[in-house]
C-alpha cells in the first residue's frame, strides 16, 4: 500500500497536466484563429477601400481630362480669332498704305486715325485655369497614362512662354509706336484725333504725304508691324499645331477610360 499511493499521485498529476495541456492547446487554436480571422477582415477592408479609392480617382481622371479637352480647345478657338482679327488689321492697314500711290487725294485726318492700328495688336493668353488648379493639387496624377500627363505639362509650358507674344509686344511699343507718333502725329492733323486744336499755338507742319512716302523711318515702321504680326501668327499656328496633337491624345483616353 505504501508504494501504491505515491503512483496513484503520479498518475492523478499526468492526467492533471495532460489535460491542462489539451487546454491550453485549443486556447491558443482558438487565439490564433481569430487573430487570422481578424487579419483577413482587414486586408478585405483594405481592398474594398482601396477599389473604392481607385474608383473615385478615375472618375476625377475622366472629369480632369474632360476639362482639359474643353480648356485646350478654348486655346484653339483664341488662336483662330487672333488669326483673323490680325490678319483683317493688316489688310486695313495694307489698304491705308496703298493710298500714298495718290497723296494728293487723301484726307489727312482720316489717314491719321485710321494709322492708329499701327499701335494695336492680338495677344495670346493660355486658358490654363484647369491646368494650373490641378498641378498645384496634385491632380494630375489621376492621369495614369504617364505619357499623355508628359504631353499635357509640355504643351503648357510652350503655350504660356512670354517669348510667344512678348517679341511683337516689345517691338510695338519700344519702336513702331515712336516711329508712328513721329511720322503720323506730330502735325495738328494728329493733335486734332484727341480734340486738341493746336495750329495757332504750335508750330507743326501738316503732314507731307509726298515726303512720308519717302520717309526711311515710314517704311521702317511698316516693315516691322507686318513682319512681327506674320511671325506672330505663324507662332500661334504653331502652338494650335500642338494644341490639336495634345487634345486628340486626351480624347483618344477618354474613349478607352469610358470602355
Amino acid at each position: 500500500m505504501p508504494i501504491a499511493r505515491p503512483m496513484i499521485k503520479f498518475f492523478r498529476r499526468s492526467r492533471q497536466k495532460t489535460l491542462l495541456e489539451n487546454k491550453f492547446s485549443k486556447y491558443l487554436l482558438y487565439a490564433v484563429g481569430e487573430i487570422v480571422l481578424v487579419v483577413i477582415g482587414i486586408l478585405i477592408a483594405l481592398q474594398i477601400n482601396n477599389r473604392s479609392e481607385f474608383k473615385k480617382e478615375r472618375e476625377q481622371e475622366l472629369i480632369l481630362l474632360g476639362n482639359l479637352a474643353n480648356e485646350i480647345d478654348l486655346d484653339i478657338r483664341q488662336i483662330d480669332n487672333n488669326v483673323e482679327l490680325t490678319n483683317q488689321r493688316l489688310d486695313r492697314l495694307y489698304s491705308i498704305i496703298d493710298l500714298l500711290e495718290n497723296p494728293k487725294g487723301i484726307n489727312e485726318s482720316s489717314f491719321i486715325s485710321k494709322s492708329f492700328e499701327f499701335v494695336f495688336d492680338n495677344y495670346f493668353k493660355s486658358n490654363s485655369g484647369i491646368f494650373d488648379e490641378a498641378v498645384s493639387s496634385g491632380k494630375m496624377s489621376y492621369i495614369q497614362n504617364g505619357q499623355l500627363r508628359q504631353d499635357i505639362f509640355d504643351y503648357y509650358r510652350n503655350a504660356n512662354e512670354s517669348g510667344n507674344d512678348g517679341t511683337t509686344r516689345q517691338m510695338t511699343d519700344e519702336l513702331i509706336t515712336p516711329i508712328f507718333v513721329e511720322t503720323l502725329f506730330m502735325n495738328p492733323d494728329g493733335f486734332l484725333t484727341l480734340g486738341l486744336d493746336i495750329q495757332n499755338i504750335a508750330s507743326l507742319k501738316s503732314l507731307d504725304f509726298g515726303a512720308l512716302k519717302e520717309n526711311k523711318d515710314f517704311w521702317k515702321m511698316v516693315l516691322l508691324k507686318f513682319g512681327s504680326n506674320k511671325e506672330q501668327i505663324l507662332r500661334w499656328q504653331l502652338i494650335k499645331e500642338r494644341a490639336n496633337s495634345v487634345k486628340q491624345k486626351i480624347e483618344k483616353e477618354l474613349s478607352i477610360l469610358i470602355d
